[in-house]
């Protein structure tokens, strides 16, 4: 009996840091694949390309409130607030883990959107059509913590 048992070639530790504009944090794809439960079964390249869209399409959502910030003498997101979480090496800024949730949540849904395209089977257009809500839920909580950075309050409105 044969078995086929999919494996990436993605090395997570060797993952470099995407680049970001000096007012943003980079970020760090080993930490997305952590904390968005993303394996090795995706690709380095695949990931880098769904992160890199993912905090362009973040920092343009932010642009006008960034270049107001950087106006006013703000020069990083980290000193848009002064709440931070901890002390030391393992304290978190609020407004930087709101920019990295806003990206990585962007991140996994255009990853599980590309994933949609792999079974063109009955049972894949079932399981396609069972991804779609993550897909949005994904989106929403991006929109949210984006919102978030920007002092905005959001509303949650139920459809009847």
């Amino acid at each position: 009996m044969g078995g086929f048992i999919p494996s990436g070639e993605a090395t997570p530790a060797e993952e470099a840091e995407l680049p970001n504009l000096d007012f943003y944090p980079a970020i760090v794809p080993a930490e997305f694949r952590s904390a968005m439960d993303v394996d090795t079964t995706v690709s380095t390249e695949r990931l880098r390309l769904a992160l890199q869209l993912s905090l362009m399409e973040v920092n343009r959502s932010l642009n006008d409130w960034a270049m107001a910030q950087i106006a006013d003498g703000i020069a990083t997101l980290a000193e848009t607030t002064y709440v931070e979480y901890g002390s030391g090496e393992t304290a978190v800024n609020h407004q930087e883990k709101l920019y990295q949730a806003a990206v990585f949540h962007l991140g996994k849904s255009r990853i599980i959107e590309h994933l949609r395209n792999f079974d063109s089977t009955g049972a894949g257009h079932n399981k396609a059509d069972e991804l779609s809500q993550p897909i949005d839920d994904f989106k929403r909580e991006a929109r949210r913590s984006v919102r978030a950075i920007m002092g905005q309050t959001g509303t949650v409105v139920e459809l009847i």
